[in-house]
């Protein structure tokens, strides 16, 4: 056989064709006419994709590539070859390169797939191999794509609801402390060189502005330090569950968290439960994937009561998760459609994290023009109060 294609590097045009079959007799690079500068192009930003992580999105397309393929009749190796053609980032299609290694030294899917931690988390491998032994694979790559999807999209809402908000404050605070640094001052210099006495609004902001000068470092320092310690803390176990709970205790904000938390355990719980996993398999990897220690220490305790012989609904007694969860727990074991359940319990929680959402940020906009339009008037007033005072010589 004869013929051409297109490659990085001959490395990787050897392997592309080692993966089809193919035994490489001899390889030369070529340049079509015309394309040799697009051609190098195209090399160098292959290349610098190797040291790109692997984002969500490329995770999502290609479990969506394996799911078409498998389900057109592709064979494992071949849907993996072709997904590793298709995809623009070089650190994938390695990736992808060594798990058909793997599948060819006689590994199955999931202990090939067990070394690329990047690409496949635990929730990933569990449902991979649950796949693999109910002959379901294809089901199970669309499940693994709803999933980051809808992870994905609960991210999004709580960082939405979150960032208008945050950007206004910085403004704010920029816009305030430019009044303090620089125009207070000055103005402070006119009334003391003008003899007037200076009014209690005028006063009260230059006491203000005195006091942020010989504070304002300390307060930055301290700000800077719990925007950079609470991250670190929380890599400690035991500050992060205190963290966590503390967090969960906010008004407002703590329900939003819950809910989001409870949408994305139940669909999870339910996709393990459809895709063959045991119970007790699905909560111990609820409580891995959960991102708040709270809810992950209580899916790890209510594992242990399933194992000791109590029903999910017992087991899920626990106060950091809430009554409807263990009410709709129940009726699932029941009906012996727990997963058809939870599903349902998650669609919920869906549609509650989107109004609660909606009704965090209109709550938090209107108290933030409340607070900045009244620091902002209340210089204007100092202002106005003063000039008054200087032009009538009270």
């Amino acid at each position: 056989m004869r013929g051409q294609m297109d490659a990085p590097d001959e490395a990787v045009a050897r392997r592309q064709l080692r993966e089809q079959g193919l035994k490489v007799l001899s390889i030369a690079e070529g340049v079509a006419s015309g394309e040799g500068a697009m051609a190098a192009l195209r090399a160098i930003a292959y290349g610098i994709s190797r040291y790109r992580s692997i984002s969500a999105n490329d995770r999502v397309l290609f479990f969506r590539q394996m799911q078409l393929m498998l389900k057109a009749g592709h064979t494992i190796l071949e849907a993996l070859a072709a997904s590793a053609r298709l995809t623009a980032k070089a650190r994938l299609a390695d990736s992808l390169g060594r798990v058909a290694v793997g599948i060819q030294r006689g590994n199955s899917l999931a202990a090939a797939c067990a070394g690329e931690k990047e690409l496949f988390n635990r929730l990933a491998l569990k449902l991979i191999e649950a796949g693999e032994a109910s002959g379901e694979l294809g089901a199970v790559f669309e499940r693994l794509a709803g999933l980051i999807e809808r992870r994905a999209e609960v991210r999004r809402q709580l960082i939405t609801a979150l960032v208008y908000p945050g950007f206004v404050l910085l403004a704010a605070i920029a816009v305030i402390m430019f009044l303090v640094i620089t125009v207070i001052p000055r103005f402070t210099l006119f009334l003391s060189g003008r003899g007037k006495a200076i009014p209690w609004a005028a006063q009260t902001m230059m006491d203000v502005s005195d006091w942020l000068a010989q504070w304002g470092e300390v307060i930055a320092a301290i700000a800077l330090g719990i925007a950079v310690g609470i991250p670190l803390m929380r890599r400690i176990p035991s500050a992060k569950r205190v963290i966590d709970r503390a967090v969960l205790a906010f008004p407002v904000l703590g329900v939003t968290l819950i809910v989001a938390a409870m949408a994305q355990a139940t669909w999870i719980f339910s996709v393990l439960v459809k895709s063959r996993l045991t119970v007790l398999e699905s909560l111990r990897i609820c409580a891995q994937v959960s991102g708040n220690a709270t809810f992950s220490d209580a899916f790890a305790q209510a594992a242990d009561d399933v194992l000791a012989g109590k029903s999910l609904a017992v087991a899920l007694e626990r106060p950091a998760l809430p009554l409807l969860v263990r009410h709709m727990a129940a009726i699932g074991e029941r009906s012996g459609q727990i997963d058809v359940v939870m599903e349902s319990l998650g669609a919920h929680y869906q549609k509650v994290l989107d109004a609660r959402v909606k009704m965090l940020a209109s709550m938090i906009e209107p108290v933030l023009t409340v607070v900045i339009g009244g620091v902002v008037g209340f210089v204007y007033y100092a202002f106005f109060q003063a000039m008054l005072t200087v032009s009538t010589g009270g």
